[in-house]
């Protein structure tokens, strides 16, 4: 029976000691633009075409960063805007900052997050986790 206890006692030492879960933050991962608008005179246009949704973030859980969005008339008219580096971190409330390689003041955001972690809008663009 003592022998059953210590093996008992080692095993909830052990289960105890684990280390904790981390929670991951739920900017990682990559997204797509979804959707962008622009408000003109109180008339919502909406510009998201085959290539403005080629457009990608990555946010990486070591907190670097890169980003490329396209911009054209549609997928026969598409450039990129070249491929963009940084750093990211969370200052929670789902509110980040973006320092881009080369820059010396991060970009703060607000963030929403939607439909359970998976899209993510902020100011008049929204962006699908992939």
């Amino acid at each position: 029976m003592k022998k059953l206890l210590s093996i008992a006692a080692a095993i909830l030492l052990f289960v105890s000691c684990s280390d904790e879960e981390t929670v991951s933050d739920p900017i990682i991962g990559t997204w797509k633009l979804e959707k962008q608008v622009t408000v003109d005179n109180d008339q919502t246009i909406d510009e998201t075409n085959e290539c403005t949704q080629q457009s990608t973030l990555v946010f990486n859980s070591n907190g670097t960063t890169t980003s490329e969005l396209f911009g054209g008339t549609d997928a026969s008219n598409c450039t990129s805007d070249g491929i963009d580096k940084g750093t990211w971190k969370s200052n929670g409330s789902n509110v980040y900052e973006v320092l881009e390689d080369g820059e010396t003041t991060p970009e703060v955001f607000t963030i929403n997050f939607t439909d359970n972690n998976t899209r993510f809008t902020f100011g008049n663009t929204t962006w699908k986790k992939q």
